[in-house]
């Protein structure tokens, strides 16, 4: 068998054993979506108080963004008045952990794993909130409408109506691409490093926690697609509490995430953030490492809970998961070839955006501009990192950008 046909073989065994998971978590993150919109969310974290920063935990950890998702999300939250404690909280709780990539955790690594990947979450959340609203005073309060020009307030049938939409933009718009680099990541790790590699040259586990927090800390990759690269590596000998180190880190910060907080936060937020990530991982890497030593968790940690679904179910959900997936691509392509036409045939208002990284960015900077009452036509060109408009009066166009930068982007 050569090694094209191997690659392809393990690719699609990762794919089979995470569809019909991801499938379920795209399903929970949409009934979260109707019932906690993000109004609500916005209600609950103005104030300098250890309330707001377990609120800001809660809230984030069902929601399934990704990196690049979260960040104008939390920069958002914090121009309609979040405290920094809040913010800092829904930073590091909502990429490390999210309906979907719990749903793919337990069908790769189990619900122990799981569970402490959520333990990890809310720990890391809640320490790092409260120390940065300790250092920030008492100094942010919040009263009336907490929504603010440019994030519209829809009401549960206009949310429930969205929901597939929702599923298919902004939910595969955060991770499509992520995902699939994940998936064939771990098929290529699956490929390539031989059994027992990490064992041989990485005896020590403090020492392999230690390698995934400098590789994780700079990386850009999602919850969902970090799962299967994680399950990998640990299929290939690294330590549970290593692969748990990539998963909190990895999705939690980049260099990205790292430069917006510097700039909305601070250095001394920043430094919090990143200090609070490194040491609840490697503390809690260690403690399953000791757990899976004490009660042979090793052993039942690698991808034995596949057997509980038939074959045909798994299949059935890899062909629902591809038919989105293409779906996606093939409106994706559509949108902005149609957007850029439209931007060169007539005489729309051009915006560059800067942060725009996916179809979720892209959804979320045209709910924005066509939040302000005039505007018409809204296109969004994401390749381009432009969106187009028509407006009826000239001063809108400062009301647009306002809005846009309320949504946490660059204009």
């Amino acid at each position: 068998m050569n090694f094209l046909s191997v690659l392809l073989k393990e690719i699609l065994f990762f794919f089979n054993e995470v569809s019909v998971y991801l499938l379920l978590g795209f399903i929970i993150a949409g009934v979260l979506h109707v019932l906690f919109p993000e109004s609500i969310i916005r209600r609950h974290l103005g104030q300098n108080s250890i309330y707001s920063v377990i609120k800001s935990t809660l809230f984030g950890i069902p929601i399934p963004l990704c990196s690049c998702g979260v960040v104008p999300v939390a920069a958002s939250l914090k121009n309609s008045g979040a405290s920094k404690g809040a913010t800092i909280s829904f930073l590091i709780s909502t990429p490390q952990v999210g309906a979907d990539s719990f749903m793919i955790t337990f069908s790769l690594l189990g619900w122990v794993f799981g569970l402490f990947r959520i333990a990890a979450s809310l720990i890391t959340s809640i320490i790092a909130g409260i120390i940065v609203n300790i250092m920030s005073g008492r100094n942010i309060s919040q009263s009336g409408d907490s929504t603010p020009n440019g994030i519209s307030n829809e009401g549960f049938s206009l949310r429930l109506k969205s929901l597939f939409d929702y599923i298919e933009y902004d939910l595969m718009g955060s991770i499509a691409n992520a995902l699939l680099a994940g998936i064939i990541t771990a098929g290529i790790i699956g490929v390539l490093i031989p059994d027992g590699f990490f064992e041989k040259y990485m005896g020590s586990d403090f020492l392999s926690m230690l390698f995934m927090l400098i590789i994780g800390i700079p990386m850009y990759v999602c919850a969902s697609a970090s799962t299967p690269i994680a399950a990998s590596l640990i299929m290939k000998g690294i330590s549970p509490g290593a692969g748990l180190v990539f998963l909190l880190t990895g999705p939690a910060t980049n260099a990205m995430t790292i430069s917006t907080i510097l700039k909305i936060l601070g250095k001394r937020s920043t430094a919090v953030y990143l200090g609070a990530i490194a040491v609840v991982s490697l503390g809690l890497g260690y403690l399953l490492n000791i757990f899976a030593a004490q009660y042979g968790f090793h052993r039942i940690i690698m991808l034995h809970q596949h057997e509980m679904l038939p074959e045909w179910l798994k299949i059935c959900g890899s062909i629902v998961l591809a038919l989105m997936l293409g779906w996606y691509y093939l409106k994706t392509k559509i949108l902005n070839k149609t957007g850029s036409e439209k931007n060169m045939s007539d005489n729309k208002i051009r915006l560059h955006v800067k942060g725009m990284t996916c179809m979720h960015c892209a959804g979320n900077v045209k709910k924005a501009v066509e939040s302000v009452a005039g505007t018409l036509g809204v296109s969004v060109d994401l390749d381009g990192k432009t969106v187009s408009f028509e407006t009826e009066e000239d001063g809108d166009i400062a009301k647009v950008k306002t809005a846009i930068k309320n949504a946490g982007y660059e204009v």
